[in-house]
């Protein structure tokens, strides 16, 4: 009988152990968004002034080494403006006008700073970078922090939130000086390693 008992238990917790969830530690996450070629995702990004908020509805391009992609979209999804910036140059194009506009100005701007790529960037130039771990909604977090290297008043920290479940990223936030909220970024269907054309990072 004793023996019938203990041969259910040991069953159980078999049965226990491999139905436990096993999720990639912090370390595994941050190697696989470094490691990722490309991705690809839409956004809600809500950016914030001295006097108002504005709210931009996005699709996000990257690929390995420092090719970006924006997209623009109104509230009906109609694209209304890109800006890609590849090789050290950055062009804005809007829809209603023909000649795109150029520029060499693209890093530490807010559309450089809703990249996943980015934030990883100053998370390994930040020797003070940390990361916790968070339950929003029942979902599991973990939660990278770090300083933005040459940042501003406005944007000086920022807060990555990824899965634990998946190592998909969800949310970004970046903070200002005073700890307030500058930018809002939230991350839907971010894929890894994409198959991306790469004309869609031409600027002719």
């Amino acid at each position: 009988m004793l023996q019938k008992a203990l041969s259910i238990i040991i069953v159980i917790l078999v049965v226990i152990s491999g139905c436990s969830v096993s999720y990639p530690t912090a370390e595994e996450v941050l190697e696989k968004i470094e490691a990722a070629k490309s991705y690809s995702c839409e956004a809600k990004m809500a950016v914030k002034n001295n006097k108002s908020v504005f709210y931009y509805n996005l699709k996000q391009y990257y690929m390995q080494p420092e090719k970006f992609r924006i997209e623009f979209y109104d509230d009906y999804g109609e694209l209304k403006q890109t800006m890609i910036y590849n090789n050290g140059q950055c062009g804005i194009y809007h829809t209603q006008i023909e000649k795109p506009f150029k520029a060499q100005n693209f890093t530490d701007t807010k559309e450089h700073n809703s990249f996943v790529s980015v934030f990883l960037e100053n998370y390994k130039k930040d020797a003070e970078a940390r990361w916790t771990k968070e339950k929003i909604e029942d979902e599991e977090y973990f939660v990278f922090q770090c300083k933005i290297s040459d940042g501003n008043e406005y944007f000086n920290t920022a807060l990555l939130f990824v899965l634990m479940k998946n190592a998909v990223p969800r949310f970004l936030y970046i903070l200002g000086e005073d700890n307030s909220k500058t930018m809002r970024v939230e991350y839907r269907d971010f894929q890894y390693n994409v198959t991306i054309d790469d004309s869609l990072f031409n600027m002719e």
